[in-house]
């Protein structure tokens, strides 16, 4: 983590990757893992760190995901191939997978093709997960995009970032779901990419699904109207979702306020090789910006931070365990924010545990209190009931540099649907990652 919050205070390189690889789970079929990762690179050295999610997506383990962090390098073979070394650190499980404490160690080499501002990778990897019992090499395919924000951009990126709160009243339950999460757009001219991370609060405990979309939109005035379809993974909570994959479609309607909106969504999503699907209601409340490089010469444009923090947050007492966590600051005005954090056990038998959390900090100085609404479940925690939480916690933001801090806090768990431990303690280093936006 240090590692990844000392790169950002050089780097403004950042590189977007996906990749596939398979673990065999003895005596069980292969579990197929897609994944993700946002990484920041060194300006000068071949060198980068990021964060990443893998989620199951082939065999029997509907709703395997693990969060972490990763590092490699970049070295140059010939013109345009490179040879690449990563490697993965995660935390997680899910889907009644043996998956023990639930970390998840991936090394992996790579011959890269290089076409424009994307690579192509092919090679092989080692995964040992925490019980032996998943483990296992395969090839490794890959696939990455890279950004230079220290040059101006061709033309300015327009982005939405907001929460979720979903119901689905229609599904292969036959009872209503409530879910959160958050999630993110980046919009063309009439075009746009959407990515959503939502977890079950009700009924479902321990399920949890992250897909993407392509769509269209117009606007008028100060509505917006959407329409996309869908694919990704999403499993747990004894869902019947075969392997994970889903795909659907959705529309949404948006009004919008300044850089604020509030969006109203209606869709379904079904799993591609189980009975598993739901239909959804959804109410969206999020910002909107347009970014450029930090050295726009764009006379509109001003300099502001993209705030994360990664962290470890241990809970403590006879059933405490630890987790890896991120949180995004979604949106800041004078010394309150609104923020999207996550956390995934690594420690004492809670593989597959996860938490999905929404803060309001207020803070005016180092010093801060904030709440936090959210869900948690898997890792024998909870299972097909309410996976609600509720937090109250105060802690420091010491400013290290004028890009890191060191953000110590105490956790006071004041309500949870299930027993959970009441207190604990969280370490953690936020970053800034400068562009200029509007």
């Amino acid at each position: 983590m240090l590692m990844i919050s000392a790169l950002s205070a050089f780097g403004q390189l950042t590189s977007i990757n996906f990749d596939y690889l398979t673990v065999n789970e003895a005596p069980k079929e292969p579990i197929g893992f897609l994944g993700t990762g946002a990484s920041i690179h060194h300006p000068t050295l071949p060198v980068y760190g990021g964060i990443r999610l893998n989620n199951a997506a082939w065999g029997i383990r509907a709703g395997y995901y693990t969060f972490g962090y990763h590092a490699g390098a970049i070295l140059p073979l010939t013109n345009k191939f490179n040879v690449h070394p990563r490697l993965m650190f995660t935390s997680g499980g899910g889907a009644e997978s043996n998956d023990g404490s639930g970390w998840f160690i991936t090394p992996a080499l790579t011959v890269e093709k290089e076409i424009g501002a994307y690579t192509f990778g092919v090679g092989a990897q080692y995964s040992y997960v925490s019980t032996g019992v998943i483990t296992g090499s395969s090839a490794y395919l890959s696939v990455n995009k890279s950004i230079n924000f220290n040059n101006q951009l061709e033309k300015p990126a327009h982005v939405q970032l907001f929460t979720n709160a979903v119901l689905s009243p229609i599904n292969e339950r036959g009872n209503s779901i409530g879910f959160i999460g958050v999630g993110a757009r980046a919009f063309q001219d009439w075009t746009y990419q959407s990515v959503y991370l939502t977890a079950a609060v009700t009924d479902l405990g321990g399920y949890m699904d992250v897909y993407g979309g392509y769509g269209a939109w117009k606007q008028s005035g100060p509505w917006r109207l959407l329409g996309e379809v869908n694919l990704g993974t999403g499993g747990g909570g004894r869902a019947p979702a075969g392997g994970g994959i889903l795909y659907g479609a959705g529309t949404e309607v948006q009004y919008h306020s300044g850089p604020y909106f509030l969006g109203t969504s209606a869709g379904i999503l079904k799993s591609f090789d189980g009975p598993f699907y739901f239909s959804f209601l959804g109410l969206h409340l999020g910002t909107e910006l347009n970014f450029d490089s930090r050295n726009s010469s764009v006379p509109e444009f001003k300099t502001s931070n993209l705030h994360i923090e990664n962290s470890i947050r241990t809970y403590l007492g006879s059933t405490g365990f630890s987790n890896l966590g991120i949180a995004f600051q979604l949106f800041k005005k004078d010394w309150i924010s609104l923020r999207g954090e996550s956390y995934w056990a690594f420690t004492d038998g809670r593989g597959a545990y996860a938490e999905g959390l929404f803060g309001l900090r207020l803070q005016p100085g180092w010093g801060y209190v904030e709440g936090q609404l959210g869900a948690g479940a898997g890792g024998g925690i909870n299972l097909w009931n309410g996976a609600g939480l509720a937090f109250v916690n105060a802690g420091l933001d010491v400013p290290l540099s004028n890009i890191i801090t060191f953000n110590p806090k105490v956790v006071y768990n004041v309500y949870s649907t299930t027993p959970f431990p009441k207190w604990g303690i969280q370490l953690g280093l936020g970053y800034k990652i400068p562009f200029t936006k509007t």
